[in-house]
């Protein structure tokens, strides 16, 4: 697959997948690749497929800026396309997309939106048998130590830190460590986690939310 900004890179040629998911929308990818990840500690098997956003809207000119069809973040994968592969299906799937930059000169035919979209495939015990998987996609949990319930949507701060628009929060990436949620730390509204640091356990807070914590009077000052 093509992932430098090379300005003979073309996609008219390539294979093109389509990914439709719960609110109607259609992602078109090209030039796409699947990969899958080594199970972690509780079994689980990560897969993503990675490919070019074919189908944007608008010019990318100041005045009309590309839109893509679907936003980054967490979403419901309905059905999944891919010619070679069997499709996927009602999956709980987190999608991230980037612009590398164009090439100059710039012979793209496409927008250049490189885009992520991964799940968990599957959940094996340490003799590679399935074991089922009832964590994955939840988007509320309850300790069973404390009985206080997560909203696993939001965006959380340790206890008394101040909340910074254009700095990190740490939020739920659908990762689990033996039954429970980690939050990973999140730059400003970036919807996947920085890149290079680690999870921390839910349980491991205390941690508030972010929309209840102190604000920063002016965060544009404080990140000059």
């Amino acid at each position: 697959m093509q992932t430098w900004n090379t300005p003979d890179h073309h996609i008219a040629g390539a294979e093109h997948g389509t990914l439709t998911f719960s609110g109607g929308e259609e992602l078109v990818l090209a030039d796409w690749e699947v990969t899958e990840a080594a199970p972690d500690q509780d079994g689980r098997v990560y897969a993503s497929v990675r490919g070019w956003i074919a189908n944007t809207e608008g010019t990318g000119r100041g005045d009309d800026p590309y839109v893509l069809p679907i936003k980054a973040g967490r979403a419901q994968l309905v059905l999944a396309e891919l010619r070679g592969r069997e499709p996927l299906r009602d999956l709980a799937v987190h999608i991230d997309s980037f612009n590398p930059g164009a090439p100059h000169p710039n012979t793209w035919d496409h927008p250049g939106y490189l885009c992520t979209v991964s799940w968990m495939d599957r959940r094996i015990d340490g003799d590679g048998q399935p074991v089922l998987e009832t964590e994955i996609g939840s988007i509320r949990w309850t300790d069973p130590a404390s009985g206080r319930e997560w909203d696993l949507q939001a965006a959380y701060l340790h206890d008394g830190k101040t909340y910074n628009p254009l700095g990190f929060v740490w939020r739920h990436f659908d990762r689990w460590h033996r039954g429970v949620p980690l939050l990973h730390p999140f730059y400003g509204d970036h919807r996947s986690p920085a890149q290079g640091l680690y999870g921390r356990l839910l349980t491991d807070g205390p941690w508030a939310l972010a929309t209840e914590a102190p604000a920063l009077a002016d965060p544009a000052a404080a990140s000059r």
